[in-house]
């Protein structure tokens, strides 16, 4: 599976490429952030939209154990999320669309940005945009993975209740690594790519995703 690395430019939500600054900032010369250095804005009203998950390794596999998420934020999944595996939280196709995306923001340590166009319950389009960030506890591992979500649609007001739930079939997940050594946002078709088989990969991805 590949993802096109890109500029912090490409992602279209202001308080994103806030959070991704902040992470950048915090990292500063080091390979990965510290979570205990990630504060959440909340006047600039972050914490409806942000989860934050427990990376969990096991038999080689990665798996995403929410500690914290907003309502709003639920309010999309149709879950209660605290304490749940994040794949519980979503339909198995969806849960399996997105799951390479993540393992992708553990393996290179690096920010990955998320855009999935779905349709609310009255069939009103509405964009999705998720930005992952990968902290540690400590250490040179991603033991903490930060996530927020803005939804929006050109049709203005939408029903947020259930945007990730009730999909035949999983929608295509797009996804760009935000890479801090891109200089600035190349063209899709120029794009550097990265082999995540080669970052030792948990799963492959068994729904379209690119």
């Amino acid at each position: 599976m590949q993802f096109q690395r890109a500029h912090v430019s490409i992602i279209r939500s202001i308080r994103h490429v806030s959070l991704v600054r902040d992470w950048q900032r915090a990292r500063g010369t080091g390979e990965l952030p510290q979570f205990k250095d990630f504060v959440p804005n909340e006047r600039a009203g972050d914490l409806p939209d942000l989860s934050i998950s427990q990376v969990k390794r096991e038999g080689g596999k990665l798996a995403y154990l929410c500690r914290q998420a907003g309502p709003r934020l639920e309010q999309v999944h149709d879950a209660m999320m605290t304490s749940r595996l994040l794949s519980e939280c979503l339909d198995s196709n969806m849960a399996a669309a997105i799951k390479p995306i993540w393992d992708a923001c553990v393996w290179t340590k690096l920010p990955v940005y998320c855009i999935v166009a779905v349709t609310d319950r009255d069939g009103c389009p509405v964009t999705i945009e998720q930005i992952f960030l990968p902290y540690a506890l400590g250490r040179s591992t991603v033991d903490v993975m930060v996530a927020a979500l803005h939804a929006c649609s050109t049709e203005g007001r939408f029903v947020h209740h259930a945007l990730l739930r009730n999909h035949a079939k999983a929608p295509l997940h797009w996804a760009a690594i935000i890479d801090p050594a891109v200089a600035a946002a190349p063209q899709a078709s120029r794009g550097e790519t990265v082999e995540l088989d080669d970052v030792a990969l948990g799963e492959p991805a068994s729904s379209p995703s690119q």
